[in-house]
């Protein structure tokens, strides 16, 4: 790794055994890495050129992504088309060196990751028209991420207004009785728990393996509370390893 000695370094004839070296000094500096909840579809400031800007302010070295390593290739040659993430990690890429590293995984086949979402799909449509509040508090949440960009999607508020949609999803649904609904509500938490876990572990692996990085963790807003919750039962562990931004 550039900069970093690859053996060790000679020890100062007066210095003292138990003193760490400057290479062990060097591979316990705790990595630096920002959460940016963002959105993958543009919506007013949320957008490729704001995100960019977000970027460059916090200059990092290493992006850690929500896409799987066997989805990566194919991600970083048609995601520019449509995701705002991709489009401002390419013009960051024409600024300076990074690496990208591509931590999601799951193990569900693509075709039941797709009846799945369908299903969803269909749920959260019910669930909108059956509920007027529901209504309001996603039109609010929509229109504050228009206006107000990347600063409200990583806001405490969008986190308490997601939470907030989540509860009305569960009350809703808990209300029609039907268990079949509830099941695929259940599946849909579930499959996204297993995802923030596992995006979380990886975050980690990497850098006990790795010398300090100043990095920035990309993620759908929706996913914050989850991810939140990852890091402080890893930090319980870890406590040394990486000092959280989860704000912007």
């Amino acid at each position: 790794m550039s900069g970093v000695p690859c053996g060790p370094l000679p020890k100062h004839p007066n210095q003292p055994s138990h003193f760490p070296s400057a290479a062990s000094v060097v591979l316990f500096k705790m990595h630096k890495i920002t959460l940016v909840c963002s959105t993958h579809r543009e919506n007013g400031l949320c957008n490729a050129r704001e995100l960019l800007r977000i970027l460059e302010a916090i200059g990092p070295n290493i992006s850690f992504e929500e896409i799987r390593p066997q989805d990566f290739e194919s991600y970083c040659k048609h995601g520019p088309k449509s995701s705002v993430e991709a489009q401002a990690l390419e013009g960051y890429l024409r600024i300076r060196s990074f690496r990208r590293v591509p931590v999601d995984q799951y193990e569900m086949p693509t075709t039941s990751i797709a009846d799945l979402k369908l299903e969803l799909d269909s749920l959260l449509d019910y669930v909108h028209q059956a509920s007027r509040e529901y209504q309001l508090l996603d039109e609010q949440n929509q229109e504050s991420a228009h206006a107000h960009g990347f600063f409200y999607l990583n806001s405490a508020a969008c986190e308490t207004s997601m939470m907030k949609l989540a509860e009305l999803e569960d009350k809703v649904i808990g209300d029609t009785g039907d268990y079949r609904l509830a099941g695929i509500l259940q599946r849909w938490r579930e499959f996204n728990r297993r995802r923030e876990r596992e995006m979380v572990g990886r975050i980690y692996e990497h850098s006990r393996s790795s010398a300090s990085d100043t990095a920035v963790f990309l993620v759908g807003a929706a996913h914050k509370a989850g991810i939140v919750r990852e890091i402080e039962r890893y930090s319980a562990v870890d406590a040394g390893l990486i000092d959280w931004r989860l704000s912007l």
